[in-house]
Formats: C-alpha cells, structure tokens, sequence
C-alpha cells in the first residue's frame, strides 16, 4: 500500500469508529474512504486482489451496483468535500442555542485539519524521506503520520473553537468594571 493507501485505511477505521458512536454524519465518508481503499487494495497482484477485482467486475455488469458505484467513486474523490458537508450538518441539526457554538467550534475543526494537511502535503516527505531506514517502510510512516497530523490539527482546531465559542458573545470588560470605582482608588478630602 502506498502513502495515501494508508492513509485512507486508517481514515476508514476512525470514520467508521465515529459513525458507530452515533456521529451518523460519518457514515457517508466511512463508505467513501472504503471504497479508496478497496480501489487501491484490489490494484495489487495477490490473490486477495485478484478476489476484489472479480467482484467489483461481477458488480458492474448489475445496473444498481454499477449506479451505487458510480455515487461512491464520486464520494471517494470528494472525502474533503463530504467532511465539510458533515459540519455542516452538524450546525444544521444542533439545537437553536447551540448552533453558534458548534458553528464556531465546526469551523475550528475544519480550519485545523485543512491547516495541517496542507503543511504536511508540502513539508512532510523532505523530512520523512531522510529518516535512516528501510526505504520499503516510508509508505507506511508517511500515511499513519498523515492521518496522526490531521487527526491532532483538527482536534487541537474544534478544541480552539471550542474555546472561542465559550467567549464569543461575552464582552473583553464588563460595564460594571468600567463604572464600579475601584477599591484601591483612595477618596481625597479637602476642607477649605
């Protein structure tokens, strides 16, 4: 399995591990992330390969089959595009006095992973590939190290935002600091 083979594997499984804790919005991008990693699985030349391919070959002469395929292999291309529409889900089902909090702490989420992401597509291999050890094994580093970095940007994200939420309609100074004399102000009295 290559960089994003892994990657998506692990994905799968924490996908899948959400949905089955009642994140039903999860459930979509689960499908979508298996469907990758059966593509990328059924690619290689071993006998289990060889098992998947004549299913997915037996599958795509079914009419339904072959439409269900098509929804998920656009959905596989789209994983960050499901993620963001689980957010967005998210918001729209929270509760009316909820829904700012969990728009701020959705977009956190979103902000983080999308952040770490892309630094890692830029940045990850230059350092990865100078690691001293077996080449055959990079693959397998630079996907559980990608979903490990995406994993932490978006839970460090939602956590920040979060954090913000907490705060964001109570004002930097209250009107009763501004207007409250303070204690250690000492009162002068003049006589005349």
């Amino acid at each position: 399995m290559g960089y994003s083979d892994v990657g998506s594997l692990l994905f799968t499984v924490r996908s899948g591990k959400k949905a089955s804790e009642g994140d039903y919005c999860r459930v979509p991008i689960t499908v979508a992330q298996g469907a990758s990693v059966i593509k990328a699985v059924s690619e290689y030349n071993n006998p289990a390969s060889k098992q998947i391919k004549n299913v997915l070959n037996i599958m795509g002469n079914d009419n339904v089959a072959r439409r269900l395929g098509k929804v998920v292999k656009v959905a596989s291309e789209n994983v960050n595009g499901l993620i963001v529409l689980s957010s967005g889900v998210k918001v729209a089902l929270a509760k009316p006095e909820d829904r700012k909090k969990t728009l701020i702490a959705e977009t956190g989420c979103l902000a983080g992973m999308f952040a770490g992401e892309g630094w890692m597509k830029k940045n990850l291999n230059k350092y990865l590939d100078q690691l001293p050890i077996n080449k055959k094994w990079i693959p397998l580093i630079k996907g559980i190290v990608f979903v490990t970095g995406s994993i932490t940007c978006s839970t460090l994200g939602h956590k920040i935002g979060k954090k913000v939420a907490q705060y964001w309609d109570k004002p930097l100074i209250s009107h009763k600091e501004e207007t409250q004399p303070s204690e250690n102000k000492k009162s002068i009295n003049i006589k005349a």
